[in-house]
């Protein structure tokens, strides 16, 4: 067979490894150097330094002062662009939750693959706060919106649950209380919050965060 024959191929092999680098990267606890995306992948260690220095010339990763990966910034601006209503919808609801109760407010959908963040806002005035950059993934095994997302997507296996909460599951000292937000025609979502782990009148959250997704799901007709 000729290389012309090979070539798509090749090329088809090349995009699925950057994608499925993203994917590694994007559901890591912690960020992951280049010799454990290597590892990971099952390629040498220079092929995989010129694939990070292919999806950072994008903008798809990002590199921390230690030689960290990180998604990059493109991956939120493609992350707004799905479900560009519901985001809309949301993006001012986040910004009352996040004040309302202190705590990172954020918006997760699923994408046929993993619980992706699509929007997230920060309270203006706590001392401390958690942050949840979009385009971030998870498997909708961990944390409590991947398991609000898995429920609805499962709920002979998973029966769905009036709120769900995790702790340590996606981010280590990190907690997430969840609640399931459907809009027709969407895929399955979840709208939560994330603290760092204190005594919370969980149910208290859980009505608020139910009551912020009726608003969303009303705003995104």
């Amino acid at each position: 067979m000729s290389n012309k024959e090979n070539a798509p191929e090749a090329g088809s092999q090349t995009l699925s490894r950057g994608l499925t680098a993203l994917d590694i990267i994007g559901s890591a606890v912690s960020p992951v150097s280049v010799a454990e995306l290597a590892q990971k992948l099952g390629i040498h260690r220079s092929m995989a330094y010129r694939l990070v220095k292919t999806l950072e010339q994008h903008g798809y990763v990002e590199k921390t002062p230690s030689g960290s990966l990180l998604l990059g910034i493109k991956l939120s601006t493609l992350a707004r662009g799905v479900a560009r209503t519901l985001q809309e919808a949301a993006a001012p609801v986040l910004a009352e939750i996040a004040e309302e109760l202190e705590m990172t407010a954020f918006l997760v959908a699923y994408d046929g693959e993993a619980a992706v963040t699509l929007r997230s806002a920060e309270p203006l005035h706590a001392q401390t706060t958690v942050a949840k950059k979009p385009g971030t993934r998870h498997s909708i095994d961990l944390g409590a919106p991947g398991h609000v997302i898995r429920s609805q997507l499962f709920p002979v296996e998973y029966p769905p649950q009036s709120f769900e909460f995790s702790k340590d599951e996606v981010l280590a000292g990190i907690a997430s209380i969840a609640v399931p937000l459907v809009v027709p025609g969407n895929q399955p979502a979840a709208l939560a919050v994330l603290y760092l782990p204190h005594e919370v009148d969980m149910d208290h959250i859980a009505q608020v965060l139910r009551a912020a997704a009726e608003r969303i799901v009303a705003a995104a007709g």
